[in-house]
């Protein structure tokens, strides 16, 4: 038997398992990044809206003093009451949007490391039948012969 074989077997195994939590490591690092991306953009795009609302309203405004009703009295005051409603409901839509992308990313995540995990364990327990079987196999040749 070859001495060298089940320690060659077992440092194998080694460094997959280290390979496979490096790049366990790397998702993460990676997802960390996205989450960076997706909160950069989100405050972007509701900086964007903020401001193009702010411009909205402000021509709203001025069309309204412009005609020389009263402004944010009755009918005018519904309308702006309903124009900062919406404008509301759509930062809580955006917001949410944030939320469920980066919920949806941290469950793929979950995913890839389960299946690291599952690569490790696969490893590990094909190192183990193979150099039980290397050992069976050298033994029975020993006892028996070899062809």
């Amino acid at each position: 038997m070859a001495w060298w074989v089940i320690p060659a077997m077992v440092a194998s195994t080694a460094v997959t398992v280290m390979g496979i939590q490096q790049q366990k490591k790397n998702m993460k690092a990676n997802r960390a990044w996205q989450n960076y991306e997706n909160e950069l953009n989100f405050h972007y795009e509701k900086q964007k809206r903020l401001t193009d609302e702010t411009k909205r309203l402000s021509e709203v405004r001025a069309r309204t003093g412009a005609s020389g009703t009263a402004m944010f009295t009755g009918s005018s005051l519904l309308v702006a009451n309903a124009d900062i409603e919406e404008f509301e409901t759509d930062m809580w839509y955006l917001e949410k949007g944030l939320w469920a992308k980066t919920q949806a990313q941290d469950a793929a995540l979950a995913g890839e490391i389960a299946n690291a995990n599952f690569a490790i364990g696969q490893s590990l327990f094909n190192t183990a039948a193979s150099t039980g079987k290397y050992k069976t196999d050298m033994d029975n040749a020993a006892k028996y012969g070899s062809n």
